[in-house]
Parts: structure tokens; C-alpha cells; sequence
């Protein structure tokens, strides 16, 4: 088994951060080990990320090989996370975990985190940029030009106001945001797996994407954005202010995934910070879309309140995790939280 194994998400901002751990490994021996070393490549989210790593501790105990080190890249740390780690800790004695990620849970947890982790690099910028900065504090000042292209592109896709104010080329940022729609999509290992590869990769190379398929991605998403805008018209008439934002409860109206979307959708439409109130398997849930780290702040006040468990997203969505409240309850809680984060807003600036 390889001596490095890294966990990322599907995304672009998972799969440059995977391309860019593979680099500094695979070809400059730097980073997460001091020397050149093989890589395994698991891609997958919160859900699918305890899995993967079931299958290593099972090709452990196969092979009674070892990996030294384990690396999770923009993945949002979850109860299931948090105890996978735990359990390959105990089934790999001396094995290292390094964490590297953005989101809002994470963050939120992250004395968790460090009991298990030796090495954990948190922050509110893109994973990818997050790895790229680690990198140049080892001295590795600069990776390959496809590999930096792409990471700033990420930036782009992420709205990293600093790298966005890099300039990147539109057929790059248009490319990266087809390749994240082509893993996304198809959820095809081997694609992502090969996509990290090629990015890392120092040699030029055609990227390992046929332009049929990126072509058929495409069209899909298209047709689901098209979907999903038309959804969001129907529902933006019943939206209620409550404060700063405007509440869209979709309970009983709403069965199908991207909730996180559409309330992206409804925040162009209504051109206000939105609210959407949906159910989740097993709990109600919440998703703020606001600018500035308005969401963000609502989400960690929710949590101070004792309404929230749990808070995923990132940038300028907050996916809140709710415990059983009444109605009125929360409603009247969102309509002061959200003049406390507004306020607060103010302050920063």
C-alpha cells in the first residue's frame, strides 16, 4: 500500500488540492513526507469519505502494509469523519493524519479535530490555496504552470477575492469548472483519480477528458440548472422578511437534493439574503445565502442559541444542521440573529 493515502472532495477545489499534495510527494519528496513516496487517491465527500477509508484499513489488514501518513483535503469534518479517523488510528498504529480543509464544521470543531490529528491547516480560504500556502512555506515556491493555473482558477470558482484578483484565463476557469462538473456528475473514480494525476504531472500532457464527455456533462447541468431556476420562480413569491433576509420555507414542497443550490438561485432572484427552511433526512435544516460572511455569522449565532448542531458550507453559504424548535421560535430567533450578524458586519469593516 502506499505510503501516502489521500482522502479529497470531488470538486476542483478536491481535486487541485489532491494534484497538488500528489506534486509536492511524488516528484519533490517534501510534503507530507520528507522523502519521494507513492500516493493513493480516494476521492469522495463526508458521506462516502468513512468508506474509503474502511477499504484501507482493509487492505491492511490484507497486505500488512501500512501507510504512514493520512491526508484529508477539503472535506467537512463530521461526526462520521471525526470517528473514521479515530478508527484508522486504532487499527494503523503510528499512522499520522493531516487535515487540511475550509468549511464552516470544520472550523466550528476544531479542538475536536486537533485531539486526532497532528497536523491540521484551517482557514476561510479555498482548500486548494490553503495546501498551495504550506507548500511555500516548505520552499516549494512554485508548481507546475497547469497545476498554478488551476489553483487560482479555483479561487475563481470558490470567490477567493485575493486570487480572483490574480489573472486567470476564462478558458481555464471554464475548464476547471467543467472537470468539477465531469467528477461531480459521473462520481467516476478513476476519471477524478486521473484528472489529479495529470495535474500534478510536470510533463505536458492532453487532459484525460474527451471533449464528448465534458460536452455531455455540460448538457446535463444545463438542463438541471434550467430545473432548478424554474423551481426557484415558483418558490420566490413566498418568501417572508425577517430582518436582514427573506425566509423561503420549503418543508413538504421540496424532496430533491441541491437545496444549497436552489437557495443560491433564490438569493439572485430575490436579491436579498436568503433563508431556506428544509427537511433533511432525520432533522430540519437551514441554508443561508448572504454576502460578506453574513451567512456565516447568522450560523455560529444559531449555534450560541442552542438551535443548531451542526454547520456545514463555506464562503457565502451556511448549511445549518437545526434541532427540533417551534416555528415561531425560530423565526423570531432569525429575525434578531440576523441584525446581531449585520451589525457585526459593520463593525469589521
Amino acid at each position: 500500500m502506499e505510503p501516502v493515502q489521500v482522502f479529497a472532495d470531488w470538486d476542483a477545489d478536491g481535486v487541485v488540492s489532491a494534484a497538488l499534495v500528489y506534486y509536492a510527494q511524488r516528484y519533490r519528496g517534501r510534503f507530507p513526507l520528507n522523502e519521494k513516496a507513492d500516493v493513493g487517491l480516494w476521492p469522495g465527500g463526508p458521506r462516502s469519505t468513512p468508506r474509503n477509508v474502511e477499504e484501507v484499513i482493509n487492505a491492511y489488514r490484507r497486505t500488512r502494509s501500512a501507510p504512514r501518513v493520512a491526508v484529508f483535503l477539503d472535506i467537512p469534518l463530521t461526526p462520521a469523519v471525526l470517528e473514521s479517523i479515530k478508527r484508522l488510528q486504532r487499527e494503523i498504529p503510528g499512522i499520522r493524519i493531516v487535515y487540511v480543509d475550509h468549511h464552516y464544521s470544520t472550523l466550528v470543531h476544531a479542538k475536536k479535530l486537533y485531539q486526532v490529528s497532528e497536523e491540521v491547516y484551517i482557514g476561510h480560504r479555498p482548500t486548494a490555496i490553503l495546501v498551495y500556502n504550506i507548500l511555500r512555506s516548505l520552499g516549494i515556491r512554485h508548481a507546475t504552470p497547469r497545476l498554478e493555473a488551476f489553483m487560482r482558477a479555483v479561487g475563481v470558482l470558490e470567490r477567493d477575492r485575493r486570487a480572483a484578483g490574480e489573472k486567470v484565463a476564462d478558458k481555464v476557469v471554464k475548464l476547471a469548472a467543467s472537470l468539477s462538473k465531469a467528477t461531480a456528475v459521473t462520481r467516476d473514480a478513476e476519471l477524478w483519480r486521473r484528472l489529479v494525476t495529470w495535474l500534478a504531472s510536470p510533463l505536458p500532457q492532453p487532459a484525460p477528458v474527451d471533449q464528448g464527455l465534458i460536452e455531455r456533462v455540460t448538457r446535463i447541468a444545463e438542463e438541471s440548472d434550467r430545473r432548478l431556476e424554474e423551481q426557484a420562480k415558483l418558490l420566490a413569491p413566498s418568501a417572508r422578511r425577517l430582518g436582514f433576509i427573506k425566509l423561503v420555507d420549503i418543508r413538504g414542497r421540496w424532496k430533491e437534493r441541491g437545496v444549497s443550490a436552489l437557495a443560491s438561485k433564490l438569493y439572485k432572484i430575490l436579491r436579498s439574503p436568503v433563508a431556506v427552511l428544509a427537511d433533511a433526512p432525520g432533522y430540519p435544516m437551514l441554508v443561508i445565502r448572504a454576502p460578506g460572511g453574513l451567512a456565516y455569522r447568522m450560523a455560529v449565532l444559531l449555534m450560541k442559541e442552542g438551535v443548531a448542531e451542526n454547520i456545514g458550507g463555506h464562503g457565502s453559504i451556511a448549511i445549518v444542521r437545526l434541532k427540533q424548535v417551534e416555528d415561531q421560535k425560530l423565526f423570531e430567533l432569525l429575525r434578531r440573529v440576523s441584525f446581531e450578524a449585520q451589525r457585526a458586519r459593520r463593525r469589521k469593516r
